[in-house]
């Protein structure tokens, strides 16, 4: 039967809850329609419907406005609890909890899915239908996945899991600051740093079993032409295959960080001879996980027999997105936890705890292309002085501190001694004389940063600003109608482990700085960008990018207010954790210890 019939029939058994089965009970068409929110038409066809299932039965009255009768065959518990077990059948667990929270509060119904939803999660062993023991780890999310597309990825959970299904020619290493194989087994530069020269490893092979060659390399690389990271592409002049398994970049300007560039997900490598179907346009990889099933709330990966390294511990992984009201309950038990802050009360001391400053950022950023008030730069200076970032702060974890620029890594701030210098200007209070006359300015955040943006409006308003938060979904922040609405953007920059991930927050097409910015304004970071592309003397180089993030803070494109942190905490018995440059743990190396030899009693 039809959902969205059962939908209905939920409404109506709610309305008359207090009524047993096989009561009649008076009603009118009226009633109805004010129950089921729709036409008269519509009525009549759901009470069709629902008398063809044996779920009610339904008499009309006779003549316009008399009273009809309608005898329910079955309770509202029941038929809950028979649509939540359809649902978890079909892996629609937000679904079936959204429902449940909607009708079934307080019944037995919602004590069963809580139980459910509580053993699902978590490392699990299984048998398949062929009895081959399978083992699964499943956790929860508490955001929707937006594309598994690399060509489109920029929130780091869509990242991350480009991550798992797909490779990149060569591999930033996070912990020891440096470039490893992936499908290059070599590279060489030429002087100048124009000309790059990469091998391929030989066998390796996609998830629809494909052999990988230099022609998929050039072609995947020239999709990025067409997509909102075509910046990344920029720089190249030409693509040049010389045999099946080397390929020549030759690029337009010098770029010393052009290693950087094709290890960076957005470059990974896809068959671009292979349909893309489903979700965001599902290509193939040949990454250590194959994706079995995606959506924006559900994400089944399962493990590359023939990758070309070394097959994946785990049988499976799933990723199941749940409602942010239920982080709390479902942090407390044992598995695997990514706690980004919003939640201090677990008490994980039983847990083996990996703590680790997140390089994450709140930044407020302006929309100086859009018509009005913020095209004077005096307003915007005024407002980004006036927002009290220690007072931000003060609203606690994950706040770790005011922030005078993007978090950089250990590496970066060794090398230089100007990372720590502010770039915060100081601007006089004298909103009269910027011009404003009390427009209203919109501050468009999702509900992660909800907190900080009520803050900084209030702070604001006192100041004689009319500003208005608008709080959205994360896979409707970057759409065309609602950058164009912003006037202002709050969001977290994570610019992990090197150069690569800050130019893609100034230069991503439909990140939350570069659409903001004006043409001439647009310029001006392109050509700034290019001279740090250039240089080859690491100090000089952030000595570059500090005076981009200083320039872009003394014209009011943004404000940089305070870092964030991460910890990750898991199950003792989980092995092979291993942080990538996204502050996630990658799955391919993780297993569990369940055997332990102290259990074992053995004479020798």
């Amino acid at each position: 039967m039809n959902s969205q019939y059962l939908y209905y029939f939920l409404m109506l058994r709610r309305a008359y809850q207090s009524y047993r089965n096989h009561v009649p009970i008076r009603t009118t068409m009226n009633d109805l329609v004010q129950i089921l929110f729709c036409t008269q038409r519509n009525v009549k066809l759901v009470l069709n419907k629902l008398k063809d299932e044996k779920l009610i039965e339904f008499h009309s009255g006779k003549g316009r406005g008399n009273s009809s009768t309608i005898i329910f065959l079955e309770n509202l518990e029941q038929s809950l609890q028979q649509q939540t077990d359809a649902l978890l059948k079909k892996n629609e667990i937000l679904k079936a909890l959204e429902l449940v929270k909607e009708f079934g509060e307080g019944t037995k119904v919602e004590a069963f899915i809580m139980e459910w939803v509580s053993n699902y999660f978590g490392y699990k062993q299984v048998n398949s239908k062929d009895n081959e023991e399978l083992e699964i780890l499943r956790f929860p999310i508490y955001r929707p996945l937006t594309t598994i597309d690399p060509v489109h990825i920029f929130f780091d959970l869509d990242a991350h899991i480009v991550m798992q299904v797909y490779n990149t020619l060569v591999e930033y290493d996070f912990q020891n600051r440096c470039f490893c194989k992936s499908l290059a087994h070599n590279w060489e530069c030429s002087q100048d740093k124009k000309s790059w020269l990469f091998y391929l490893r030989k066998g390796v092979r996609f998830h629809n079993g494909r052999e990988l060659t230099a022609e998929d390399v050039k072609h995947s690389i020239m999709r990025l032409w067409q997509s909102p990271h075509k910046w990344l592409v920029r720089d190249i002049k030409e693509i040049k295959v010389l045999s099946k398994y080397s390929i020549l970049f030759q690029l337009q300007e010098s770029n010393s960080l052009f290693l950087y560039f094709v290890s960076f997900a957005p470059m990974s490598i896809i068959d671009i001879f292979a349909p893309s179907e489903g979700f965001a346009k599902l290509p193939i990889g040949t990454g250590p996980f194959k994706v079995e099933s995606v959506d924006s709330d559900h994400c089944v990966l399962t493990a590359f027999e023939f990758y070309f390294r070394s097959r994946p511990h785990l049988d499976k992984v799933e990723i199941i997105r749940l409602p942010e009201d239920l982080r709390e309950d479902m942090e407390e038990r044992k598995g695997l936890i990514f706690d980004t802050g919003e939640n201090t009360s677990v008490d994980m001391t039983d847990w083996d705890d990996k703590q680790s400053i997140y390089s994450g950022t709140n930044i407020l950023t302006m929309n100086i292309a859009k018509r009005g008030p913020l095209q004077n730069l005096e307003l915007r200076r005024f407002i980004l002085s006036n927002i009290d970032r220690e007072k931000l702060t003060l609203l606690g974890k994950p706040r770790l501190n005011v922030a005078n620029g993007f978090m950089m890594t250990e590496e970066m701030n060794a090398q230089s001694p100007i990372f720590g210098k502010e770039t915060k200007v100081s601007f006089k209070e004298n909103l009269s004389s910027t011009g404003y006359s009390g427009e209203k300015l919109t501050l468009v955040t999702y509900n992660r940063h909800a907190q900080d943006a009520y803050f900084i409006q209030q702070q604001l308003i006192e100041k004689g600003l009319n500003i208005i938060v608008k709080i959205v979904e994360w896979d409707k922040i970057q759409s065309h109608q609602m950058l164009d609405e912003a006037d202002m953007v709050l969001f977290e920059g994570t610019p992990n482990g090197n150069f690569i991930s800050l130019f893609e927050l100034f230069l991503f097409e439909r990140g939350f700085i570069f659409p903001f910015l004006t043409e001439t304004m647009k310029e001006i970071i392109n050509e700034r960008i290019t001279k740090i592309k250039k240089e080859i003397h690491p100090s000089k180089r952030i000595k570059k990018y500090r005076e981009l993030e200083k320039f872009l803070v003394e014209e009011g494109v943004l404000s940089f207010l305070v870092h964030k942190q991460v910890e990750v905490s898991y199950d003792a018995t989980l092995e092979g954790v291993s942080f990538n440059s996204r502050m996630w743990i990658d799955f391919k190396d993780l297993w569990y210890k369940q055997i332990k030899i102290d259990k074992f009693n053995v004479d020798l």
